[in-house]
C-alpha cells in the first residue's frame, strides 16, 4: 500500500509540468483565438479566406453556368459561416459581368474545404477568363466561452427618474449610472425602458447613448429626458441594457475615450484593427464641373495610412452658408479600391445633383469597406526604403533613459507584409530612441526573436508608424502569433 502511494505521487510529480505545460497551451490558444474573435467581430477580415481552386461544369453562353468544383481554404485560426462569393467573368473583348453567389456554407478553421454544383445565374457571353472572391462572410465562435454582448457587460448601477406626465409626456432621467465589467470597449449603446403593470410589460422604449466606455469604466449621465410616454396604463417602470456596438482598444481610443482604460499590459493583437475614418485621410480634393443645375464631378486625393485595403469608401459632399453653417449634404461611394500605405486619386467622381453655389463646400470621409491586405512587399525594396523612416533625432538636447510603462502604447502592426509598427505617445514629453523586442511564436513556441532599436522621435500624445523595419527573413518564416514588447526608450532629461 506505502509502495503504491510512492508510485502514484511519483506519477503525479513526474506528470505534473505536462498538465502544466498543456494548461499553458490552452490558455494561449483561447486567448488567441478571442482576440481574432475581437477583430473580426464587426467586420470579418476576408484576407484569411482563399479561393485556392475552381472547376467550370458548363460555362456555354445562355445558359446557368454551373462549377464542378471550387475550393476554399481557411487561414484563421477562426472558423467562417454565410459565406458569399464573387464571381467575375470576361468575354474576349474584355467585358467585366460579376455575379454574386451566396453558398451559406461554413468553414473550420485551418481547413480546405470543396464545394461543389456551384450555379451562377444565366450567362451572357463565354467566359474567357475567370476570377472567384470571398465577397462577404461572418465568423463562428461559441458565444458562451466567447460573451461580448453589451447586455451581459454593462450594469446599471443606480436610475433616478420622475415621470413628468403633463404636456411633455417624458421621462426625466437625473441620474444613470453604468458599468462596464467586462474587458471589452463599447459604443452606441442602447436601453430599453420597460413599463409594467401588474407584473407585466405592457410597453417599451428605447434610447441610445453615443458615449464610448472601457473595461472597469464607469459613467454618469444626468439630466436628459426620453420622450413618448405609453398611452397604456402603468404602475412601475425598470431599465435595461439591450445592445451596443463592440469596438477595439484603438477604436476608442482614437475617437475620444479615456487612455487609463487601455489595457497596455493585454495582448497588442487586440489593437489590430482597422477603422477606416482614422485610417484614411483625404488630402485635397478639386472641381472638375461645379456648374449649378447639373451633376458634379470631383478629383480627391485619400491618404492611407494603414495596413488595410480598402473600398467603397463613403464621403460626404457637405454644402455650406457663408456663415458656415450646414445647408445639406450628399452621400457618395466610390466603388474603386486604396492599397495599404498608399495615396491614390481617385479621377471625376460623381457627386450629384449641384443646387447650391459650391464655394463654401468641404469633402468629409465617413467609412469605408475593409477587403483584407495586399501581396507582401519585397524585403529588397523594404530596405531600399529604410533610410526615409530613419530619421536623425535633434542633437544637444539632455536624454534619460527610462524603461516604459504606460507612456507608449503600441496600437497597429503589421510584421509579415511590410515589417511595420504603429507606436501612440501618450505622455506629455517626446519619446526616441525606442528599443523594441519581436517575438514570432509558432503555436506555443519562440521561433524567432528580433530586437530594433528604432532611432527615431514621437512628438508628445501623437503616434507615428515606423515601416521597413530590419526583420530579416520574416517573410520566411511561418509563424502564427507575435508579442511586442517595448524594453526602454529617451525622454528629456528631467531636472530633480
Amino acid at each position: 500500500m506505502r509502495i503504491s502511494n510512492i508510485i502514484l505521487l511519483a506519477s503525479i510529480f513526474f506528470l505534473s509540468p505536462v498538465c502544466l505545460q498543456e494548461s499553458i497551451s490552452n490558455e494561449r490558444t483561447s486567448k488567441q483565438k478571442e482576440l481574432e474573435i475581437r477583430k473580426n467581430i464587426n467586420k470579418a477580415d476576408l484576407s484569411k479566406l482563399e479561393i485556392v481552386d475552381f472547376k467550370w461544369s458548363t460555362k456555354a453562353m445562355g445558359t446557368l453556368g454551373k462549377f464542378e468544383k471550387i475550393e476554399i481554404k481557411n487561414l484563421s485560426i477562426i472558423g467562417f459561416k454565410n459565406i458569399t462569393l464573387e464571381i467575375q467573368i470576361y468575354n474576349s473583348a474584355g467585358t467585366l459581368i460579376t455575379f454574386l453567389v451566396p453558398i451559406g456554407d461554413s468553414i473550420q478553421p485551418g481547413a480546405t474545404k470543396l464545394i461543389k454544383d456551384i450555379k451562377t445565374p444565366m450567362l451572357p457571353f463565354d467566359p474567357v477568363k475567370t476570377q472567384i472572391a470571398i465577397k462577404s462572410a461572418d465568423i463562428m465562435y461559441d458565444s458562451e466561452a466567447f460573451s461580448f454582448k453589451a447586455k451581459e457587460a454593462i450594469k446599471i448601477q443606480e436610475f433616478q427618474f420622475i415621470v413628468d406626465d403633463s404636456s411633455t409626456k417624458t421621462i426625466i432621467v437625473n441620474k444613470l449610472e453604468i458599468t462596464n465589467n467586462s474587458k471589452n470597449y463599447y459604443q452606441n449603446i442602447e436601453f430599453i425602458l420597460n413599463f409594467k403593470h401588474r407584473n407585466k410589460i405592457v410597453a417599451s422604449r428605447s434610447f441610445i447613448t453615443k458615449e464610448l466606455i472601457g473595461p472597469g469604466e464607469t459613467k454618469i449621465f444626468e439630466n436628459f429626458n426620453v420622450p413618448a410616454l405609453p398611452t397604456k396604463q402603468f404602475e412601475s417602470m425598470s431599465i435595461e441594457v439591450g445592445s451596443g456596438k463592440m469596438i477595439s482598444p484603438k477604436e476608442y481610443l482614437l475617437t475620444g475615450g479615456d487612455e487609463d482604460y487601455i489595457d497596455v499590459t493585454g495582448d497588442i493583437d487586440i489593437d489590430d484593427a482597422s477603422v477606416p475614418r482614422s485610417d484614411l485621410r483625404i488630402d485635397r480634393f478639386s472641381w472638375v464641373n461645379d456648374a449649378k443645375h447639373s451633376v458634379g464631378t470631383i478629383n480627391i486625393e485619400i491618404t492611407n495610412n494603414s495596413r488595410f485595403k480598402y473600398n467603397e469608401i463613403e464621403i460626404y459632399i457637405n454644402y455650406k452658408t457663408t456663415r458656415g453653417n450646414l445647408l445639406t449634404r450628399d452621400k457618395v461611394i466610390i466603388k474603386d479600391y486604396i492599397d495599404p500605405y498608399s495615396k491614390k486619386t481617385f479621377s471625376d467622381v460623381k457627386v450629384g445633383y449641384i443646387q447650391y453655389e459650391t464655394e463654401n463646400v468641404n469633402v468629409s470621409l465617413e467609412n469605408a469597406n475593409m477587403i483584407g491586405s495586399i501581396k507582401p512587399v519585397n524585403q529588397s525594396r523594404q530596405h531600399l526604403k529604410k533610410k526615409e523612416y530613419k530619421k536623425k533625432i535633434k542633437k544637444n538636447v539632455p536624454k534619460e533613459v527610462f524603461v516604459p510603462k504606460r507612456e507608449l502604447i503600441i496600437v497597429d502592426y503589421d510584421i509579415k507584409n511590410y515589417g511595420s509598427i504603429k507606436i501612440y505617445n501618450r505622455s506629455d514629453f517626446s519619446v526616441s530612441d525606442i528599443n523594441v523586442v519581436v517575438q514570432l511564436f509558432n503555436e506555443n513556441k519562440l521561433i524567432k526573436e528580433y530586437e530594433l532599436a528604432i532611432e527615431d522621435e514621437i512628438n508628445p500624445r501623437q503616434e507615428k508608424t515606423f515601416r521597413a523595419l530590419d526583420l530579416k527573413g520574416v517573410d520566411n518564416i511561418n509563424f502564427s502569433y507575435v508579442n511586442i514588447l517595448i524594453k526602454e526608450a529617451k525622454r528629456p532629461l528631467t531636472e530633480n
